[in-house]
């Protein structure tokens, strides 16, 4: 998904698709087809690399429940006792492993943010941190 957000084919795509949507215009499309946000601009001058999501996917079958996910989107389910049982573990750069995997990338974690600014190590976009 990464590869394609940064590609070409990829703006082209979102673009597309917000076209053809009965939405006004998001600002990340504005900023996809070059435009300027009302002479407003954001804090780091906004880039689609700039951008991301969590996300979670679970898929449930007869007896076995699968989730995969990304990020600090947290998937539960409710047992029969009625708690809450975490699916899905957080992706945070304090965690041991995560953090030992962004050290090998090349970047850093500082007051639990990945090179000071991201606040989870793992993401759908956020381009300028793989």
């Amino acid at each position: 998904m990464d590869r394609l957000l940064g590609s070409a084919d990829g703006k082209k795509e979102m673009i597309e698709i917000n076209k053809s949507s009965n939405t006004r215009q998001s600002p990340l499309m504005q900023i996809l087809k070059g435009g300027d946000q009302g002479g407003e601009s954001g804090p780091d001058d906004l880039t689609l690399d700039a951008k991301g999501c969590t996300a979670n996917c679970v898929m449930i079958m007869k007896d076995t429940i699968i989730c995969a996910n990304a990020g600090d989107s947290r998937a539960v389910v409710c047992n029969s006792e009625g708690q809450a049982e975490n699916l899905s573990e957080d992706h945070k750069p304090d965690n041991k492993g995560e953090k030992d995997r962004i050290y090998k990338a090349g970047s850093t974690v500082s007051e639990g943010r990945v090179d000071g600014n991201l606040n989870l190590s793992r993401s759908i976009g956020d381009l300028k941190h793989k």
